[in-house]
């Protein structure tokens, strides 16, 4: 779709409108030419079948008419009865079948030629059948010549008699020598239809009328038609302006035409085109309406809407966005009006929260600066007696040259305390480094936790306390620093509980704890004890716990107390690892590449 079209709303609408018309349009196309090829196709099916009916007719008629010719002729009378036995047999059979029968004469051969000896026409009788109808010649030649039981009945060709197709029907009579003729007329019922505008006659197999007086009229006969009805075809033509159904007469090489204009023959074909034509037009005409009146009242509304949000884009949050309408445009106007309100208190409440954030920036600054000076405090006050331990530390490594002393003893006092005051230093440089350069842990390895557990408690003076690790896995971690937390905890149990403290480390279900068996954090101290500076200790500094809560912010683990621990103090460290982790400690699984210092 073009920018233009794609950017406007307008264009869009115009073109959707156009695309609604031109799919209307097509269908009315096609629908017209369906609905006409389902038209001209009934309507020439009809005319077929019309053809077929009429065909079907008169052959019905032949064959019941020449049954009743071998039933008239198969009466004894003609050899047992009078002339006068004979005429009154042939006036009793016309009387039973007056509606197509015109006449019945009963015919002997005599001097080569044929003379009537009884009719219904009472002028006829002693005449030469010739002299009657010339037509009946053939027929009665046919007749005379049959032999056999089977009573033959042969038919003339068609000729007219007035006004009407006439045919004469001869068979030979039982117990004489001669032949029964029997003149019919084709009814004209036979070759009525109830459509009015088809015409229908009865063509020869040359497609010559049956007689000059029943001329085909308004039907136009074609060749090719009537070769195809004679090959066996139903053909269909089309010519001059109508349409024209062949078919055959069973038992005969007669043809019915049916015929019908094609105005007639396909007036519903154009009444639908009419129609249609009015219906898909008074559609387009209502639609280009309905499209005018729909985009004046909902493009020109949102126009002025979009040049308004355009205004507030700006900064202008004062523009008018009242509206009269209640439709949806009006409940769009509202709710831009209460999105420019909504805007004005987020906009009142964003600079709220910024001089809120900038409060607490400068509160931070201030508790960041205290934390700095603590530290800076923290190392001095630990330095300068650390500064005289190590001085008398040298005193004391330079009486040991007395040959007196119990040397191996002295020394290895002389080396735990050189261990102690480094031990200090170091977790001094820990503090420092927390508490100046942050806590967040970069690299972390794989450490067994009873390993690691195990190292902590070396290197802190457990005196008589005691360690149960209950459990254990391999965790990922910074081990230096997991280790400052171990020592950290399990100092706190010694400082706070006593010499004979038993300290357990086990596993939860993400994580690992750490108890004692004290009597336990006191509920209105829990809340505090990670705290920079607090300690219940004269002689704490108040950063043992506070170093092992940041030791495990920096690794994404959380740190708590338990408070349903009822046995002594339990700290948890959580989201240590994902229940369902395994632990590939003590398997054939091997690190590689992976450097520890343990």
């Amino acid at each position: 779709m073009p920018t233009f079209v794609s950017r406007n709303y307008a264009a869009k609408f115009s073109v959707a409108l156009l695309v609604v018309l031109v799919v209307l349009s097509a269908v009315g196309a096609v629908s017209y030419h369906q609905i006409q090829h389902r038209v001209e196709r009934d309507a020439t099916t009809d005319l077929r079948t019309s053809a077929s009916h009429h065909a079907d007719a008169v052959a019905a008629w032949r064959a019941d008419t020449a049954s009743m010719t071998a039933t008239v002729s198969s009466s004894p009378v003609f050899g047992e009865g009078t002339t006068a036995d004979v005429r009154r047999h042939l006036v009793a059979s016309l009387a039973a079948d007056a509606s197509s029968v015109r006449g019945l004469y009963y015919v002997t051969s005599s001097g080569g030629g044929y003379t009537v000896v009884a009719s219904t026409n009472v002028s006829a009788s002693g005449t030469s059948a010739a002299a009657v109808e010339p037509s009946w010649t053939g027929a009665l030649d046919d007749a005379m010549d049959a032999t056999g039981p089977t009573r033959t009945v042969t038919t003339s060709s068609v000729y007219a008699d007035g006004d009407t197709a006439t045919v004469a029907f001869a068979s030979p009579v039982a117990s004489a020598d001669g032949a029964l003729v029997l003149v019919a007329t084709i009814p004209d019922d036979r070759l009525r239809t109830h459509r009015q505008e088809f015409e229908t006659t009865l063509l020869t197999a040359e497609g010559e009328p049956m007689v000059a007086a029943a001329q085909t009229g308004g039907v136009p006969v074609r060749e090719d038609g009537v070769e195809a009805a004679v090959a066996g075809g139903h053909p269909i033509v089309e010519t001059d302006g109508a349409v024209t159904a062949y078919a055959t007469v069973n038992g005969t090489n007669w043809i019915v035409a049916t015929s019908a204009d094609t105005a007639s023959l396909y007036a519903t074909s154009h009444t639908i085109r009419r129609s249609l034509i009015v219906i898909v037009g008074t559609a387009i005409v209502s639609l280009s309406v309905l499209g005018a009146v729909l985009g004046r009242h909902t493009l020109l509304p949102l126009i002025r809407l979009r040049g308004r949000t355009k205004a507030m884009e700006q900064g202008d949050l004062g523009v008018d966005l009242s509206t009269a309408r209640r439709d949806e445009i009006g409940r769009l106007y509202q709710s831009f009006a209460n999105m420019r309100d909504a805007l004005r208190t987020q906009i009142r409440e964003a600079h709220e929260a910024r001089e809120a954030a900038e409060r607490s920036s400068r509160e931070l600054e201030r508790q960041n600066e205290r934390l700095d000076e603590f530290a800076s405090t923290l190392s001095h006050d630990l330095r300068n007696p650390l500064t005289v331990a190590r001085g008398h530390v040298e005193l004391l490594s330079a009486r040991l040259s007395d040959l007196d002393a119990d040397g191996d003893d002295l020394q290895t006092h002389v080396e735990k305390l050189e261990g102690a005051h480094d031990r200090i230093e170091s977790i001094i440089d820990d503090v420092l480094t927390l508490t100046r350069k942050g806590a967040s842990v970069e690299a972390t390895a794989p450490v067994p936790l009873e390993a690691i557990v195990t190292d902590a408690w070396d290197n802190i003076d457990s005196r008589n306390a005691t360690l149960d690790v209950r459990e254990s896995r391999t965790i990922h971690a910074d081990r230096s620093r997991l280790l400052r937390a171990f020592e950290n905890l399990f100092r706190n149990s010694i400082d706070h509980v006593g010499d004979d403290v038993t300290v357990s480390v086990g596993l939860t279900d993400h994580g690992f704890y750490v108890a004692d068996d004290g009597p336990g954090i006191p509920s209105e101290e829990v809340d505090d004890i990670f705290d920079y500076g607090h300690t219940t200790s004269d002689q704490g500094t108040g950063l043992g716990l506070s170093i092992v809560k940041t030791i495990a912010a920096a690794h994404g683990w959380r740190l708590y107390v338990d408070t349903t621990y009822v046995d002594g103090a339990m700290f948890v460290f959580a989201d240590v690892f994902d229940a369902d982790e395994p632990d590939w400690y003590g398997t054939d699984f091997e690190w590689v590449g992976v450097e520890s210092d343990g």
